[in-house]
């Protein structure tokens, strides 16, 4: 076993090197790597692996899927511990509306409170976690000590699309990946007030478009769009598929009424009910609808009412919908052709298998057998840690260490694809952590604070809790 690290000469070079660690930052959100138009991406892999062989992995290797490729890298520290470090190195497009500056430039703004901000696409969404991460282990080697832990990095390029084909490297490289401990993903948790909030689980994702044409209902038009005063005597595909959708849900969009969509749903357990408890006093709602921009919750509901609805509830969403013209002006048309991107979230105990079926079972019996469902993705499961696993002791003690007790969370309603490490053939426990900020992930300026002296730690605080994060799990 490795002796013990010395933080403070970690922590000293970190403060050291902020400059060059922010260049590093900057280089990785300036190379494109937009998953859902494959631009960039391989030329990102290239660059991750190059950064993966500058820290010392002598095994760092693109492997290939039926799409992009996953980055792995094997660092050997000689340690007792391995570590699966899961990384995402795709990101969202950029053709949003409302970018203050360009977001491939990597331009270092001043946003209030928080002082300097790194303002790119990536920059929270997690290239900027991930490059900080690999500057709190090239920290750790450049000050003569070992990072305390083996790490197998996994860097999947599919996120974004829903982690589609990394069930393929798992099934390739399983017999390497049972040879972990637990799973990592680094993050930035503090939220815009500088609270922690500790993740223990997301939920599952299902993600398919509903497709309905004019030909395969054999109403309407059947190749392409019709003037629109056509409507008298032609029927609308786009008409027939607000109707299909309208059966899915009360009139206020709220409850899901597709039989069975609740059947499996888990009631919460007594350790989730505890947690609850806590986060009841430390829940900060107005921060919370703030920083979506809202007025309100459904049904205005307010603290653990609107806890347990955001963890507990499985949602049917409408991601978007388009059906013939939607440009500036007039134009009018009968659509030929009306597709609408909805995903289902899924809660504990409920499966990705059962989602599809359910769906089309409800469709065919209420008289839509022409609406079709296509399957974007295989989606993904559930996945949670208990809280007193020791990979989340090591985590937690790395807070308190910091001098925050965070707000732990049972889960969150987003979704990430944990549960592809947390089952079988893996069965790992895995952990989200990190100290630091971001926001408007998805979303035109997203941010990650570099900057300290704000409500919240900053570049130098994220890499340091990552460098403590590792110490803590050599000795779990």
């Amino acid at each position: 076993m490795w002796a013990s690290m010395d933080r403070e000469r970690v922590f000293d070079y970190v403060d050291q090197h902020y400059q060059d660690h922010l260049k590093k930052l900057q280089e990785f959100v300036r190379q494109p790597s937009i998953s859902a138009e494959n631009r960039g991406i391989r030329e990102c892999a290239e660059l991750v692996r190059k950064y993966l062989k500058y820290l010392g992995c002598k095994d760092a290797r693109l492997v290939e899927t039926s799409g992009h490729p996953v980055v792995y890298g094997f660092y050997d520290a000689a340690a007792d511990k391995t570590i699966i470090v899961y990384l995402m190195y795709d990101t969202q497009p950029i053709d949003d509306p409302g970018w203050s500056v360009p977001p491939l430039e990597g331009r270092i703004v001043d946003v209030e409170p928080f002082g300097k901000c790194l303002v790119a696409r990536g920059a929270i969404n997690t290239k900027g976690e991930l490059r900080a991460f690999l500057n709190a282990c090239e920290s750790i080697r450049a000050v003569g000590e070992e990072i305390p832990v083996n790490l197998m990095f996994v860097a999947e390029g599919e996120e974004e699309l829903g982690s589609r084909h990394l069930p393929e490297f798992i099934n390739e490289y399983s017999s390497e990946l049972k040879k972990a401990h637990a799973v990592f993903f680094p993050l930035a948790e503090q939220n815009q007030k500088g609270k922690v909030e500790m993740e223990l689980g997301v939920k599952g994702i299902v993600y398919f478009e509903l497709e309905l044409d004019g030909k395969s209902w054999g109403h309407g038009p059947t190749q392409f769009d019709i003037h629109g005063s056509n409507k008298a005597w032609v029927d609308s595909p786009s008409w027939r598929m607000v109707q299909a959708l309208s059966t899915m849900t009360t009139k206020d969009g709220n409850r899901v009424l597709i039989d069975g969509f609740y059947e499996n749903v888990a009631p919460p357990s007594s350790e989730d009910m505890n947690l609850l408890s806590k986060m009841e006093k430390t829940f900060d709602e107005d921060s919370t609808k703030d920083l979506m921009k809202i007025e309100k919750f459904i049904n205005d509901v307010h603290g653990k009412e609107a806890m347990l609805k955001y963890l507990y509830s499985p949602t049917l969403n409408i991601d978007g919908i388009w059906s013939g013209y939607i440009g500036p002006g007039t134009k009018t048309v009968l659509p030929y052709k009306i597709t609408a991107k909805v995903d289902v979230r899924l809660v504990p105990n409920m499966t990705v298998e059962e989602v599809i079926p359910k769906i089309r079972s409800h469709l065919d019996k209420h008289g839509f057998k022409e609406v079709k469902i296509v399957e974007l993705e295989e989606g993904y499961g559930w996945a949670k840690t208990s809280i007193e696993d020791p990979t989340a002791q090591a985590v937690l003690k790395a807070y308190r260490e910091f001098g925050h007790e965070p707000e732990i969370w049972p889960h969150i309603a987003g979704s990430a694809p944990f549960c592809m490490f947390n089952r079988d053939p893996l069965n790992l426990p895995f952990v989200i952590g990190g100290l630091g900020h971001g926001g408007r992930a998805h979303a035109p300026n997203e941010y990650l604070v570099v900057e300290e002296g704000g409500p919240t730690g900053g570049l130098r605080t994220l890499e340091k809790s990552y460098v403590a994060i590792l110490d803590n799990l050599s000795k779990m």
